[in-house]
């Protein structure tokens, strides 16, 4: 009976044991499910089912993997669909936390817009600080299709307030009243209260609009009529204001509703 020498240079090594399938269909699964999971992480809402489908994807790629290592059968996939599961997770919580993020903004806005209050852009306040671009009481400029005044500024304006009617409750701060004439150039019929935005910037560096104030004046806009071209009218606006806000404020004048920035800054004093 002959031995065979394994050394034997003659004597041919065992076959290495082929590949198998196992753990390939766990690996298609998963990755299918990440790349879902990975098209969907980016919308909001949407992205708390794609941070579901990711840990899904996860686990199912890390199954596949010890399938495949106990079993001789491919890990690519495995790996794969586990590293398109983790993105996936990864920017799930990065978007909700950007949006979050947007979210407390926006709301932040709502509610400082909601007293009437909102800091003044850098623009604003360049623009306020150059006297060129101030006008002075009295003088009239386009705005839209107005041409607009700002006649008189009272800049403590309690007394005439308390006057005016006698519901009006005492200023938070100081009334500021201001008195506009305009003149209407439309083709068709505007509302000036409705179709312009006067506000006061604030020598603190604020925009408070009309709402800052609850006060109804002697001439309020809603008593202005419709004007037809050509059309005058004059009516008051009034703002609650803090003290300090005064003391170098300018009145500013836009279009309600405009696809540009404009607008037209007098002084008040």
């Amino acid at each position: 009976m002959s031995v065979q020498n394994p050394l034997d240079p003659n004597v041919a090594p065992p076959a290495p044991q082929a590949r198998t399938t196992a753990g390939k269909g766990l690996g298609i699964a998963a990755l299918v499910v990440g790349i879902v999971a990975l098209a969907l992480c980016w919308v909001p809402i949407v992205n708390n089912i794609a941070a579901v489908l990711g840990f899904i994807a996860l686990v199912l790629g890390v199954i596949s993997l010890v399938v495949a290592s106990k079993r001789r059968g491919s890990k690519g996939l495995g790996i794969a669909s586990s590293i398109i599961a983790i993105v996936a997770i990864i920017l799930v919580f990065a978007t909700q936390a950007a949006y979050v993020k947007a979210i407390d903004e926006v709301a932040n806005d709502i509610a400082d817009a909601s007293d009437g209050e909102v800091a003044a852009p850098a623009e604003v306040i360049e623009q306020a600080e150059d006297e060129s671009q101030v006008l002075a009481l009295g003088e009239a400029a386009t705005v839209g299709e107005y041409s607009v005044n700002v006649s008189a500024v009272n800049l403590d304006a309690g007394a005439e307030i308390a006057k005016a009617n006698e519901f009006n409750e005492k200023a938070e701060g100081q009334y500021v009243l201001v008195d506009l004439s305009v003149v209407y150039n439309g083709d068709e019929e505007g509302d000036a209260w409705l179709d312009l935005n006067p506000e006061l910037v604030g020598s603190d560096a604020s925009i408070y609009s009309t709402s800052s104030a609850t006060a109804v004046p002697a001439k309020p806009g809603m008593d202005l009529p419709t004007l037809a071209n050509g059309g005058k009218g004059s009516y008051q606006v009034v703002f609650d204001v803090p003290a300090e806000a005064v003391e170098d404020a300018k009145i500013r004048v836009s279009e309600t509703i405009s696809f540009s920035d404009e607008s037209v800054l007098w002084a008040t004093k």
